[in-house]
């Protein structure tokens, strides 16, 4: 069944991903000789007008051949057809075949877009904004926020979730802000600066009052082959105490875990309004908290998603469809720059086996989660593609270019030796990623 949904998966970004180089060459009245999907042994043909349209049993990828793209176009070679003249690839000019070539990377950022907005639209996950602990001495404490409360706007800015309040207290570290509660209160504060890791491992300083979320001790997710399904926890048990301690909230559940590592832990459950006793052992881990190397313990669990559900209109919507469409190719632009610069390992590089695992994840968290994945992938697809490497579409893009600054086309010899070029390079980093897929199943 994993497999399936990874296939699945798989199979609509690069149909995707085709259908941009197949419609924008079609436009550009280019003559499509095939419209493939997958590579390998053909399941599928069918010839309508002038394309065959084909479905292969492996789906890894997918090709648009359009006639003249390996110079078969010319007087004297055997494909040459006197009928198709003026329809090749090779003949249109450098602006079509660029357009063509940037189709299929765009379609799928396109595609990345629509889904972030369809989600947005149908209700995303989230919690409500309310005050579970306020740190002593912080700024939300001076300022008088209590634990409870119930955050309605910043700046006289409308608050729905607390993700919503979150994000802009992060983004205005030293500034003063207004905050409404629920009991028309408003209270003043300045926003503190606090450093934090990014996802990366680098640092950056983002506002901080010292308040956090209620969130109650129920496990939305048991991470697999963790130290949580080894010792029995499940999805929707509700930790209710921790070595006899009542416990009122995921952070404070979080705080009990994370303090603990290497030591055994007796944990009771609610599950089906039983109280089932759990015992499991905190794996400890070095993180870097506050500029400080920190072991703390971790057992492999998340918490629920929210408990509400925040709906945009179709405006709103799509300005936050692009928004995290641009967040996350500019992540993968910076993954790809410290891989190569070896600031981060290269171990974390993916293959095939990655995506069948992930899918499957996505796909057990909910078919939202398994769009998100999908709307990430797809991403991740543009921006590889764009990477200037022979055979890809972004090496195709620097031939285009190379050939407008000659004035002429590369040779078949040149042009033959750069696409053996790409494609040795191609298929390392393929085997790459397969050898960490497969020593990640080892580990």
């Amino acid at each position: 069944m994993d497999i399936v949904i990874a296939i699945i998966v798989l199979g609509v970004l690069v149909f995707v991903h085709e259908l941009g180089h197949f419609l924008v060459a079609k436009w550009a009245n280019v003559y499509v000789e095939k419209f493939s999907i997958g590579f390998g042994p053909v399941l599928l043909s069918k010839k309508y007008g002038e394309t065959e349209y084909v479905l292969s049993a492996l789906p890894l990828g997918g090709y648009v051949k359009m006639y003249g793209e390996q110079n078969d176009d010319e007087p004297g070679k055997e494909t040459y057809d006197p009928a198709k003249e003026g329809r090749s690839f090779r003949d249109k000019s450098a602006w079509h075949k660029a357009a063509i070539i940037i189709a299929g990377p765009l379609f799928n950022v396109i595609f990345a877009i629509i889904i972030f907005w369809a989600l947005y639209m149908s209700g995303i996950p989230s919690f409500q904004a309310v005050v579970g602990e306020v740190e002593k001495g912080s700024v939300a404490e001076m300022a008088g926020l209590k634990a409870g409360d119930t955050i309605i706007s910043v700046n006289n800015e409308k608050i729905r979730s607390w993700n919503e309040f979150a994000s802009i207290i992060a983004e205005k570290p030293n500034e003063k802000v207004e905050i409404g509660l629920n009991d028309n209160r408003k209270i003043s504060l300045t926003v503190a600066e606090k450093e934090v890791d990014d996802i990366f491992g680098d640092k950056e300083k983002i506002g901080y009052i010292g308040a956090s979320l209620q969130i109650d001790a129920v496990i939305g997710e048991v991470m697999p082959s963790s130290i949580a399904e080894s010792a029995g926890f499940l999805k929707n048990d509700k930790i209710i105490s921790i070595n006899g301690e009542k416990i009122s909230s995921w952070t404070n559940s979080a705080t009990y875990i994370r303090g603990n590592p290497g030591k055994e832990l007796s944990v009771d459950v609610e599950r089906e309004g039983k109280v089932i006793n759990l015992k499991v052992t905190p794996e400890p881990k070095t993180q870097n908290i506050d500029g400080k190397e920190t072991t703390i313990g971790l057992i492999g669990i998340a918490p629920i998603d929210g408990n509400t559900k925040v709906h945009y209109g179709p405006v709103a919507a799509m300005g936050m469809g692009l928004e995290k469409s641009f967040e996350l190719t500019k992540l993968i632009y910076i993954g790809f720059a410290k891989l190569i610069k070896q600031e981060i390992p290269s171990d974390s590089l993916g293959g095939p086996i990655l995506i069948v695992q992930t899918a499957a994840q996505s796909a057990d968290s909910g078919f939202s989660t398994l769009l998100i994945f999908m709307a990430a992938i797809s991403i991740n697809l543009a921006v590889f593609n764009l990477l200037p490497i022979p055979v890809l579409d972004g090496g195709q893009l620097a031939i285009i270019t190379a050939e407008g600054v000659m004035g002429r086309p590369l040779g078949e010899k040149a042009l033959g030796a750069f696409q053996m070029f790409g494609l040795v390079i191609i298929l390392s980093l393929m085997v790459f990623a397969f050898y960490n897929d497969i020593m990640r199943l080892i580990r």
